[in-house]
């Protein structure tokens, strides 16, 4: 076979890499192009216009580095430059089709309703926090729907697992990690079930709250090490007995501090929805007195299940206002209720024993000019017994719904409903929780003041300068950081 060593086979590879690209400008700019003035993505306008920024910048700097190698096409190092040029395109492109996918679940018939509502949620959530702050909310999570059995969040600097290529998956995760970090959209992963059980998108004030641990202050993260590991040690004066000689404390304020994001999500979900943040937990966590008294695994994030529930409990408790509950008598009848390994009742026993100082340490964190509680406003009369909470909750048991559009329009109208929604599906009967839910969606969709989940593209987080110097450091990133070839060409 005669090999072309010519200039025309290098003019093809670069027309070959130049489709490509130009393919993928097409894909981006279309789709955006239909999203944008659609009602149902008017609170993700700021992430719309990041993305189309950010990857388009992107995608002419390829084509830029293309068609500045059309002027020596007979240089053998071209193809090398076109691969280079290749797996920058696979990193945006997975990149783009990623967020794609989670932003067209709102126009899809089952997940969309639901997902509005969830923005509403988070919304009150994220952009209260900021507001209490008087600083501008940089871009808010972009809630989807996943079939795993949980929620999570994905951070700014997370990698998504679908992103990751099959080879020298450490330098593609390192570009994609810099890019997403600094895009930035950051997300919410809400279970399949909500979309028929609508009071579990209170799971998204503890997701949220992950976010906010990383992006609501600089160096909350060590600060709430910090008092969870004061908290814990200051009160083991009292328990002394409970929790025994130096080397049990350093253990159990190291097992506190393990767990201090978990914890902080915890302690934001209690302020923001309350007691529909303990029910969630509770329901999550429940199960045998094997798994409830079973004692922290060696690295792990979460506290024991039992320990989690009291923490919850405790938390509440004080964000109500009322009087604090008494979780470490649960171990009791827990451990009566099965074979139990007294070893594991007894570390139960010593990390229960410092809960209620853990919880009123979490909520007197300072944050900013104010507190963990301060950041949710909390009106003790939402909880009383013909407070908001409860009124709604029998408001969402009739049709129409009886809630003026007044009481819906304030920030923390969607933190609110889903706690009545929550109080509802435990008041009715199975047969009447489908009425339930189907209120509960339509109420949160309502819910909120006007505004999107983002500032204007130039705001915190994203570094000093436009989107577009952003898009070009983060290209030539890509371009220098000898990233593998795409599938498909050989090495």
């Amino acid at each position: 076979m005669r090999v072309d060593l010519g200039e025309d086979r290098g003019r093809r590879r670069i027309d070959r890499s130049a489709a490509a690209v130009g393919q993928a400008r097409r894909d981006v700019a279309g789709w955006l192009e239909t999203r944008v003035g659609d009602p149902r993505f008017t609170r993700f306008s700021r992430h719309l216009t990041i993305l189309d920024t950010v990857l388009g910048r992107m995608l002419d700097a390829l084509a830029g580095r293309l068609d500045t190698l059309r002027a020596h096409p007979g240089r053998g190092e071209v193809y090398d430059d076109c691969r280079a040029v290749e797996a920058v395109l696979t990193v945006v492109r997975r990149t783009f089709e990623w967020y794609r996918e989670r932003y067209d679940q709102r126009v899809d018939d089952r997940l969309g309703p639901v997902l509005l509502a969830a923005d509403e949620v988070v919304r009150s959530c994220w952009a209260g926090s900021f507001a209490v702050l008087g600083r501008a909310a940089p871009t808010g999570p972009l809630t989807y729907i996943d079939p795993r059995f949980n929620a999570f969040a994905l951070t700014r600097d997370g990698v998504p697992p679908e992103l990751r290529l099959p080879t020298r998956a450490d330098l593609v995760d390192d570009s994609v990690r810099a890019l997403l970090r600094e895009l930035p959209v950051p997300t919410i992963a809400l279970p399949e079930w909500s979309t028929r059980e609508a009071w579990w998108l209170a799971l998204a004030a503890h997701e949220t709250g992950h976010h906010l641990l990383h992006d609501l202050e600089p160096g909350l993260a060590a600060r709430t090490r910090e008092t969870l590991d004061a908290a814990v040690r200051g009160a083991v004066t009292q328990v002394d007995a409970a929790v025994g000689g130096a080397r049990e404390l350093e253990e159990l304020a190291g097992q506190w501090l393990g767990w201090h994001a978990e914890v902080f999500a915890d302690a934001f979900s209690a302020v923001m929805v309350a007691d529909a943040a303990a029910w969630t937990v509770d329901e999550l966590e429940h199960g045998g007195s094997r798994r409830l008294l079973a004692g922290p695994r060696p690295g792990g994030t979460y506290p024991p299940p039992l320990v989690r529930r009291a923490l919850l409990g405790e938390l509440t408790c004080r964000v109500r206002g009322d009087a604090t509950s008494s979780g470490g008598d649960s171990v009791v009848a827990v451990a009566g209720g099965g074979a139990v390994a007294a070893g594991g009742v007894e570390e139960t026993r010593r990390h229960l024993a410092v809960v209620p100082a853990a919880a009123q340490a979490l909520l007197a964190l300072p944050v900013g000019g104010t507190t963990l509680l301060g950041l949710g406003r909390v009106d003790p009369g939402w909880y009383a017994a013909r407070g908001r909470v409860a009124s709604w909750a029998v408001a969402l048991r009739r049709d129409p719904v009886p809630i003026t559009a007044a009481e819906r329009r304030t920030r923390p109208a969607a933190r609110l409903a889903v706690q009545a929604g929550v109080a509802a599906c435990l008041a009715v009967a199975p047969a009447a929780q489908d009425g339930v839910h189907r209120r509960l969606v339509d109420l949160l969709r309502g819910c909120g003041t006007d505004g999107v989940l983002g500032p204007a593209p130039t705001a915190a987080p994203i570094p000093p300068g436009d989107l577009g110097a952003l898009a070009d450091r983060l290209t030539a990133r890509l371009l220098t950081g000898g990233l593998p070839p795409p599938d498909g060409d050989p090495p």
